[in-house]
């Protein structure tokens, strides 16, 4: 594996492991229900790339509750 696909591979988790968290902060601060739909929907486009990952969307709208998102053992 060349150096280039490995850095390739390496940006791609990283892209990954911090759009979670990006998303869901910027859900949480959004300033209209228009802003929140579209996370929504990249909340919804991120769950059906990572199906063995617990749920983006749920994650999101538990936060409008109030509620901490819990995977089910």
């Amino acid at each position: 594996m060349s150096l280039t696909l490995i850095s390739a591979a390496l940006d791609a988790y990283e892209a990954d492991t911090n759009f979670r968290p990006n998303l869901v902060n910027r859900y949480v601060t959004a300033r209209d229900w228009a802003e929140q739909l579209r996370y929504l929907a990249a909340a919804t486009r991120y769950d059906k790339g990572h199906p063995d990952e617990p749920s983006l969307y749920e994650e999101l709208l538990s936060t409008q509750t109030g509620d901490t998102y819990e995977i089910a053992a």
